[in-house]
């Protein structure tokens, strides 16, 4: 090959990596949001999330963003996290290929309609606007160990992108690390 010549796996690692540092929040969030009020009951929320077939949610107070909430929050709030580990799917499945829900014991439920979304969601956010790189996003997802972050231009959710999300472009190749030769 001479020079100025590139093979097409170079070629097609380079657009790869092009592709990823070009890529922003606002080209991979589901703008779908489906948000939820933090005096919601946990029951509530729990036959809301299966209902919906998802996970998680923005919790929304008279138009203001307030937390977020999932079914692990739920779990970690009535401190069964490890006993009901195997029973919550909060996984990498998106809506399309997930098995049926589980539903919690029936044992839970007088506990989950004591509660509200507000006394399990996680008031502490990390968000992204819709110019914030898709690499940014990933690295926030993993340092704060959180599976969803919100997308957010000023005081309005404009999205959510999950890991799920990312594993999609992966999956699709839109993601992928260019081969090192060597």
């Amino acid at each position: 090959m001479g020079a100025g010549c590139f093979s097409v796996k170079a070629s097609r690692d380079l657009l790869s990596l092009a592709l990823l540092m070009t890529l922003r929040a606002r080209d991979v969030m589901q703008a779908n949001v489906l948000a939820v009020s933090p005096d919601m009951t946990l029951a509530a929320l729990e036959d809301f999330f299966m209902s919906k077939r998802i996970s998680g949610a923005p919790v929304i107070e008279r138009g203001v963003l307030v937390g977020i909430i999932s079914r692990s929050d739920i779990v970690r709030s009535l401190s069964l996290e490890r006993s009901l580990s195997g029973l919550i799917d909060d996984s990498l499945t998106s809506p399309e290929e997930a098995p049926a829900a589980v539903r919690l014991p029936a044992h839970l439920e007088p506990e989950l309609a004591a509660r509200t979304v507000r006394d399990a969601m996680v008031a502490d956010l990390v968000t992204v606007s819709p110019d914030t790189p898709v690499a940014e996003v990933a690295s926030l997802l993993h340092t704060h160990h959180i599976h969803r972050v919100l997308v957010t231009e000023g005081k309005a959710v404009r999205g959510v992108i999950s890991t799920l999300d990312l594993v999609h472009l992966i999956a699709k190749g839109a993601l992928r690390e260019p081969q090192r030769s060597g």
